[in-house]
Parts: C-alpha cells; sequence; structure tokens
C-alpha cells in the first residue's frame, strides 16, 4: 500500500535530484495530495528556475499554509521580482518570522537597502522576534546605506535580543561598522566574538586594509596565524604589503595567488614608487592584464613622475577601453605632462566625437537619520536657496575676518619696526 509519506518521499527524491519534471507526473498521480506535496513541487519549481510554473502551481493550491506563502515569496525574490514578492507577501493571511525575513533579505540583495530597513522595523512593529538570517540582511544594508546612526540603532536592537554571541550576525556588524568607518566599534565586537571564524578575520583584515590601515590588517593577520586559523586567499588579499606574503601564499599554504592578488601586489608597488618591480608583475603574471592594471600603474606613473612608463600605460589602457571616460581623462593628463599636445587634442576630439562624458561628483552628509546629496553647481537639492545663503554669509564673514588680519598684521609690523 502506497501512503501519502511514500508518495512524498518519491516526489523530494525527484526535486532533490532536479528531475522536477518526472516529481512533477508523481504529483499528478497522486490520489490524495497533501499540503507537503504541493510545497514540494512549488520549491522544485523554484529550484529549477521555472517560477512561472511556480506561480501556477501555488495560485491553484487548494489550502495554501504559512509554508506555501513563504515559499512563494522567498521563490519571488531570488528570480529578482521583488516588487511581486512584497505584493504577494502584503496579502498573506498570517505573516510569520521567516517570510518577514525573506522580503528584508530580498530588498538587500536587490540593491533596495531603505526598504530592507524599512520592511525590518514593520517587522519588529508587527510584533515579531527578528531572526539570524533578518539581522544579517538589515546589517548588510545598514553597511550598503553607509549611515552611521541607524546602524547604531539597529546594532542596539541586536543586543537587546541576545544576539551578540552569534558568529555570523558579529561578522555582518563587524562589517557595516567598517563601511560607516566606526572602526573601534568594529574591533569592539570583535574582541566580544567568543568564537570568530575565518570569516571575522578576513573582514577585519580585509576592512583595516581597504580604508588605509595596513600596519593594523598584518597585525590582525599575525594574530589570526597565533589563532592557528589558516589563512585563504580573502585573508591575503588585505596583507599583500610585500611580496614576501605573496610568495607565502603558494610556498607556505598552497594558495595559487589569483587576479585580484596580483593587482594588489601592482598596487602596492605603484604606491611605493617601484614602478618597475610593478610592470613586471603585470607582464610576467600568468593572465592578460586588464584595464585596472594598468590604471594602476598609470597612476603611479603620475605619482612618481615616470611620464615614459605612463605613456605606454596610457596607450595600453585606450587599446582596452577606448571609452572609458576615467581612463581618458588620467590618459590626458598623463599625455599632458609629458607636453605631448598633439595626442592631448586627439583624446578631447575623440572623447567628443564618441560622447564620452565625465561623471559629476557627488559628497553627502546624514543629518538626522536623511542623507542630503550635493553634485557641483547643484541646483536641485530642496533647500538649495538657502544652502547658498549661507555659504554666502560665511565667504562674506571669512573675508572681513581676512580683512581684519591684514590690518592687524600691518599694525603689528609698524610697531615692531
Amino acid at each position: 500500500m502506497r501512503d501519502s509519506v511514500s508518495w512524498n518521499v518519491m516526489i523530494r527524491g525527484y526535486v532533490k535530484n532536479g528531475m522536477v519534471e518526472h516529481a512533477r507526473e508523481l504529483f499528478d498521480e497522486m490520489p490524495e495530495k497533501t499540503s507537503f506535496s504541493w510545497n514540494t513541487m512549488i520549491m522544485g519549481y523554484i529550484r529549477a528556475g521555472k517560477i512561472h510554473r511556480a506561480l501556477k502551481l501555488f495560485v491553484v493550491m487548494p489550502d495554501k499554509d504559512v509554508v506555501s506563502w513563504t515559499v512563494m515569496v522567498t521563490g519571488l525574490c531570488h528570480a529578482s521580482r521583488v516588487d511581486e514578492a512584497w505584493c504577494l507577501f502584503k496579502q498573506m493571511p498570517q505573516a510569520n518570522a521567516v517570510s518577514w525575513s525573506s522580503m528584508v533579505s530580498g530588498f538587500q540583495q536587490h540593491g533596495l537597502p531603505n526598504e530592507s530597513l524599512n520592511a525590518f522595523r514593520e517587522m519588529l512593529l508587527a510584533g515579531f522576534q527578528p531572526t539570524s538570517h533578518s539581522l544579517t540582511s538589515v546589517l548588510s544594508a545598514c553597511a550598503d546605506l553607509a549611515m552611521v546612526s541607524v546602524s547604531e540603532h539597529v546594532y542596539c536592537q541586536l543586543l537587546k535580543r541576545g544576539f551578540h554571541d552569534n558568529t555570523h550576525v558579529g561578522n555582518s556588524a563587524i562589517t557595516m561598522f567598517i563601511k560607516t568607518g566606526s572602526f573601534h566599534s568594529a574591533r569592539r565586537i570583535f574582541l566580544d566574538l567568543e568564537n570568530p571564524d575565518r570569516v571575522s578575520w578576513n573582514t577585519m583584515i580585509m576592512g583595516f586594509a581597504q580604508h588605509g590601515y595596513g600596519v593594523e590588517a598584518i597585525m590582525i593577520f599575525r594574530q589570526m596565524q597565533k589563532a592557528q586559523i589558516k589563512p585563504d586567499g580573502i585573508s591575503y588579499m588585505g596583507v599583500l604589503l610585500g611580496r614576501q606574503y605573496f610568495q607565502s601564499m603558494k610556498m607556505d599554504h598552497g594558495i595559487s595567488p589569483k587576479l585580484e592578488h596580483f593587482a594588489a601586489v601592482v598596487d602596492l608597488y605603484a604606491r611605493a614608487g617601484k614602478l618597475k618591480e610593478a610592470y613586471k608583475v603585470v607582464t610576467d603574471m600568468p593572465f592578460e592584464p586588464t584595464t585596472i592594471f594598468w590604471r594602476t600603474l598609470l597612476h603611479g606613473c603620475r605619482i612618481w613622475g615616470d611620464i615614459e612608463m605612463g605613456v605606454h600605460a596610457a596607450e595600453e589602457i585606450l587599446k582596452l577601453e577606448p571609452r572609458n571616460t576615467s581612463a581618458c581623462l588620467m590618459v590626458v593628463n598623463i599625455f599632458a605632462l609629458s607636453g605631448k599636445w598633439n595626442e592631448v587634442a586627439k583624446i578631447r576630439q575623440h572623447m567628443r566625437n564618441t560622447e564620452v562624458k565625465k561623471e559629476l561628483g557627488c559628497s553627502w552628509i546624514n543629518i538626522k537619520g536623511r542623507n542630503h546629496f550635493f553634485t557641483t553647481r547643484d541646483e536641485v537639492h530642496p533647500e538649495g536657496d538657502r544652502i547658498f545663503e549661507v555659504v554666502e554669509l560665511l565667504a562674506y564673514d571669512i573675508k572681513r575676518y581676512y580683512l581684519r588680519f591684514e590690518e592687524f598684521s600691518y599694525v603689528w609690523k609698524s610697531c615692531i619696526m
């Protein structure tokens, strides 16, 4: 006798092995389908990337439970249909912490950090206890926004609910504080972790290294080795401050350097003025050099005044990315430094012909939880008139104090002569 359990076991076995059509044949033959049967088939279609078939099955499902709704919402998020997932989520008769976590995560993973924060806030107001998954997602959203005040508020929620010992949540909190520039908070969280894993160490090493704290990154790397945590390729990315570390990747730990490791070495040598060594790495590495290598070398040439090598790097950049705005501007600068004005004119004409335009720089500041963005000659900001008035007043005061300083200096000089 085949009962519902045996039917479900077979259907689930087919789904797990990617044989979703075989699972559907059994599902159609099944005399009495349970909610588990329906949910398994919906999940199978989602895993197979057939979201439209999953939706059709979900629509005709007679008795949808919270698992059915959550599976469908999660599937839509994975298929990058976050708006549809949110609409479906709002129709749920009764959500739970898992379904809320799916939405918080879905918004964050698809570049919608504000929406992720709003969903997390609604979840708390609805009285649901956040899961570790929802917390890591909302911490990542805060990291994307780089808003200190919001980050601290979310971290307080984490502490209040007893997640301070959770390593995965702690790693996300470390990343968040590093991206907001709160290195002291990041270090404190790291030291408070009872069992920091390799991700914890790598997050600290990479975070400090990327923000210019090379010495601290090396110290953390050495502490990682003392703690007998075996480094991996990411670990070395943060401490490639010398050929010694680079060579030991293969010799000591059997890790083959990848493209990003060679890029880190080139950047190291270029910044230190060792341009010949940087060029040798570019030409000798087992990869075809991409634009980033030549741009890194060109940047070093500009700093240290090596015009000849800089011109060569500029020519290689133009071969690879003739329409890249920043690359074209870097090439113009190096040609101008070398006095090659004909080449400067050609590049500028090329930029005009191909409609290569420089992107406007943007600065921003967070005031009372709201980001304010400014660009050159910005006339879009709603309070632009008031801002310009304040700037004019400040300029007037600076000029007035400067004139008073000049007058004081003249009197002082007259007295001492």
